[in-house]
């Protein structure tokens, strides 16, 4: 009898659903100067939770606090994070709110496979020419709503002794939160963050 109850326990184990994917995590790090609290956010209901838009799904945020340490002005730059991946070796800089939604933003859409045109029977038949991707330009004219936000949000770049807080937008999408790091600054003063 043991043995029969152990075995539909161990069933009734298998048969539960697997945890959802870890797509929130936060990681803390410091270095003599200051100490980092980053919060990630990859997805894009996450990433709309956030900031009230997905970004399209193609943009991992980065919610950032910095604590100087003993009362000292630290100076921190935008360019000083880098994320990255253990998935393909991928890697992103920030982006800036005019890149992601400005005048100058590129929006890329997928575009569906066409028939290539030609009488029927020549040949051609069923074979598909994919047509890949198209990108245009965002529309000239005033700043967008979503860029005015994601300005807003931004991680500052000052000096300061006092303790902020912004966001980052890493172009980069469809990751593992088990395989990002997020690297700050370099040499002695260098903060790696992981998100397990």
């Amino acid at each position: 009898m043991p043995v029969r109850v152990l075995a539909g326990l161990l069933t009734c184990v298998c048969l539960l659903p697997a945890a959802p994917p870890k797509t929130i995590a936060t990681a803390m790090g410091e270095n003599g100067v200051l100490a980092l609290t980053v919060t990630l956010y990859i997805d894009a209901p996450g990433v709309k939770e956030l900031i009230g838009d997905d970004l399209g799904g193609y943009y991992i945020v980065a919610d950032v606090k910095v604590e100087p340490k003993g009362g000292r002005e630290v100076s921190v730059s935008r360019d000083d994070f880098l994320l990255r991946t253990d998935k393909d070796g991928d890697k992103a800089t920030p982006s800036s709110p005019g890149q992601i939604a400005g005048q100058g933003a590129i929006t890329v859409r997928e575009v569906k496979a066409e028939r290539p045109p030609g009488p029927a029977g020549s040949g051609g038949g069923d074979n598909m020419v994919p047509t890949g991707a198209s990108a245009q330009n965002g529309t000239p004219g005033r700043v967008s709503s979503l860029e005015q936000t994601l300005r807003e949000r931004l991680l500052p770049e000052q000096k300061t002794n006092q303790p902020f807080r912004g966001l980052l937008y890493f172009l980069m999408d469809k990751q593992k939160m088990k395989d990002l790091e997020l690297v700050y600054g370099s040499g002695a003063q260098r903060i790696d963050l992981r998100f397990k």
